[in-house]
Formats: C-alpha cells, structure tokens, sequence
C-alpha cells in the first residue's frame, strides 16, 4: 500500500507540470502584464472567430478536393440480401438440358459489385480541377480575411494608444489648470483679480475636464473594439504598451502590379477559371459514359442448400439521346455563371486599384497634416508659454491665458490625430495591397520602407 501511496505521488508530481505547461501553451494573453500590438494580432490569429471560419471554408474546400478525386478510383459495393416468395422461382437459371433449374420459395445472395469508370467525357477529370481550383481561391481568401483582421487590429490598437496619450496631455493640462485656479483664488480673496476671471478659468477647467472624460470614454470604446477583433471578451483585455509614430512610408509603386497581386483579386482569379472549368464539366455530360463492370457472389435456397456462385462481368456505356432540355438550360446558366464571375473580378480589380490610390493619397495628405500639428504644438506651447508669464505679471488678462491654453490642448489634439489618421493610412495601404502577411505581420513588405 505504501509502494502505490509512493508511485501515485510521483505521477502528480510529473503530470502536474505537464499540465500546467499546455495551459501556459494554450493561454493567449499573459495574466497581468501590457502587451504590444505584435502580441495582440497573434491573439487575434489564436482566438479570432472570424478566420476560423475563414479556415474552416479552406478545410471544406480540400475535403471537396479529395473527394472529386476519390470519384476517379473504382467503387466496390458489397450486396446481401433475403426474400421470401409467395412461390417458389428459379434462382439459379437452367446450365442445359440436363441442369435444369433450382427453385425455392426463400432466395439468400450476396455479391461484390464493381465499377470502374473508363471514359466519362471529362466529367470526373474536369471536377478534379475545379475542386482544385476551388481549392487555391480559399486559400487565397483566407490571407486576405487575415490581412483584413491585422488591418482592424492595428487600426484599433493605434487608436487606444492615442487615446492614451491624448489622456495623458489633457490629465497635465487638467491638473495645471487646478494648480491655477487655486492661485487665481488666492489672488481673487486677496483682491487683486475679479470674480469674472475666476469664472471663465472654472468654465476652462470644466470644458478641458470634458474633453479629458470623452478621451477616457472614447477609450473604453476603442478597447471594447480590439477585444472583439481579437476574439476575446473585454474583461480579458489586458493594458497595451507601445508607442504611435511616424517611422514609415512608402515609396513609388506599380499599382497595376499590386492590384494583380492582392489575395482576393488572386482568388477570384481562380474562381474565374473555376467556372470556366464547370463550363467543360457541363459539355461533357452530351458525351457517353463507359464503365467497368464486374459482379461476383453466391445465391442460395431455401435452408442456403444449394449455393451456387455467380459472377459476371462487362463493359456498359450511356450516352444521353434525349433530356427535353436539361442539359442546354444547364449550359446558358453556366455560362452566365461564367459571365458573372468575369464581372465580378473586374469590378473587384477597379475596387482594389480605387482603394490603394486612396490609401496613398490619404497618407499623403495625412503626411502633410502631421508636419502642420507638430508645428503648431511648438508654437501654441511657446504661445502659451508667454502668455503665462503675461499674466503672472499683470500685462494681460485671463482671456489670453485661457485661449492660449484651449489653443494648445487642441494643438495636442490635432497632432495626436494626425499621427493616428497616417498610421491608419499606412495600415490601410498595407491591407489594400495585402502586404500584411503571416510572417510579418506590424512592418511594411522592404520594398515599401521609405
């Protein structure tokens, strides 16, 4: 007893860390610390409900593969059966004059069945293709639905992130601003300012509070946002670290070349000729059908006396005369199926081209704003600056003072906003050419580096 007391004790000790290990393994998120944007797409990879289904399709897909290709090989069935007559009949037909044939009111068989397609018109060959083509567009569907989800997390996480540091800035000019009115008061009892200018700094600290909680709320909403992009509910979401900046560009691109290359545009691509494809499969129907055939088994009496084998085999062939129409009204739809496709690939080229000429002038533009915002939050700050000293020295009121303060908060403002709206340009050009990829999922391709 003690010996197995011992053993099981050794087992605890040597599985728990195993256990402990695969759930370290299967956690997405750490317990308590930050994580960076890179953590969360691969959250997002893990847990994202919608590139599931994105890879569930591609599974669907490759199970069709296979079975079209499982249609190629010979089918064997194996048959039984029993029946009971209400007289009795010749279930082994007369051999020649002197066999003649057996009789039973109770019949027992069993045979194996093959079939082996020989020439199907290229039916079977043509689905092959298809379900291989089929095949590569879900493929290609799947790394744009993940270029797409990287896109709505990086978007996302950049926003939080600017949130946070616009909450930063409004938090110090908050709290300087109480530092201030409790100065102004001092200075009011003392009678050396009216009340109205201690009105209009509660009615500045009251509008910056209000920018300060929308910031916060604004937050919340972003960080509800990038929970769900990510797959995960929002009380899983731990806090981001990282920084937003401006580090990188473009350079001069090949539109037309990257809108050939962008993964839907690809996948459509196949589903084109994947149509085309169903096109041959529907002509081949007008063709005949050969097979293989070969049947072998035993039959049987009553009480199974008299089991005899019985086999046969051959060749048999089809081919379809007359359908009233079928298969033409199955040849307009396909070819309008065809058609379609075609469209489809054509508006989805005019799409992408559309959407990644935005992307660059949306950057560009954003470029542009950027060097604007950081110029003006240097001069409102030197602004304000001045007009503080002003005040304290009595060369100016508290109107200048408090316009040069909401002029910088909104300076700040606009910067971190520019600063968001270029990454969110560059994340967007990123998505419209699908240079967002699995293996490098936060940087531009090298080709795009500025």
């Amino acid at each position: 007893m003690y010996f197995l007391c011992v053993l099981y004790a050794c087992f605890v000790l040597l599985a728990v860390p195993e256990i402990w290990a695969a759930d370290s393994l299967t956690s997405p998120l750490p317990s308590k610390e930050a994580i960076d944007l890179q953590k969360a797409i691969e959250v997002a990879l893990h847990q994202s409900p919608v590139l599931k289904s994105a890879q569930a399709d591609e599974e669907v897909a490759q199970a069709a593969f296979e079975g079209a290709k499982a249609a190629l090989w010979p089918k064997i069935d194996l048959n039984a059966s029993y029946f009971k007559e209400n007289q009795p009949i010749p279930y082994i037909p007369a051999q020649a004059i002197d066999i003649p044939a057996k009789f039973s009111d109770e019949i027992y068989a069993w045979s194996i069945f093959l079939r082996l397609p020989i020439y199907e018109g290229g039916r079977l060959v043509g689905q092959v293709q298809v379900s291989r083509i089929e095949r590569s567009s879900q493929a290609f569907l799947r790394q744009m639905t993940l270029n797409d989800l990287v896109a709505n997390v990086t978007n996302t996480f950049y926003k939080c992130l600017q949130l946070k540091q616009l909450i930063s800035a409004y938090e110090l000019s908050v709290s300087a601003m109480k530092q201030q009115r409790k100065d102004m008061e001092v200075r009011f009892k003392l009678g050396r300012i009216a009340q109205v200018e201690l009105l209009r700094m509660d009615v500045q600290l009251a509008a910056e509070e209000r920018r300060l909680v929308a910031a916060q709320e604004g937050l919340k909403r972003s960080r509800n946002a990038l929970a769900f992009f990510m797959g995960i509910n929002s009380y899983e979401l731990p806090d981001l670290r990282g920084e937003i900046n401006a580090n990188e560009g473009i350079l001069q691109v090949d539109i037309t070349t990257l809108v050939q290359s962008r993964p839907d545009v690809v996948a459509i691509k196949h589903r084109v000729q994947a149509e085309r494809e169903r096109l041959n499969v529907v002509k081949a129907k007008r063709y005949p059908s050969i097979s293989l055939v070969s049947d072998y088994g035993n039959r049987a009496g009553a009480g199974l006396s008299n089991r005899e084998e019985v086999w046969e085999a051959g060749v048999t062939a089809s081919l379809n005369i007359f359908d009233g129409g079928v298969i033409s009204s199955e040849l307009a739809k396909q070819q309008a199926a065809v058609a379609k496709a075609e469209e489809t690939l054509r508006l989805l080229e005019l799409r992408a081209q559309k959407e990644i000429e935005d992307a660059i002038s949306a950057l560009n533009e954003a470029k542009e704003r950027l060097k604007l915002a950081e110029t003006s939050v240097l001069q409102a700050k030197e602004a304000l600056r001045i007009e503080e000293l002003r005040y304290k020295t009595g060369s100016t009121n508290i109107t200048d003072f408090l316009l040069s303060q909401s002029a910088m908060s909104l300076a700040e403002a606009d910067r971190l906003q520019a600063l968001y709206d270029y990454n969110a340009a560059l994340t967007e050009f990123k998505r419209a050419t699908g240079a967002i990829s699995g293996n490098s999922l936060v940087s531009l391709a090298t080709s795009f580096r500025e």
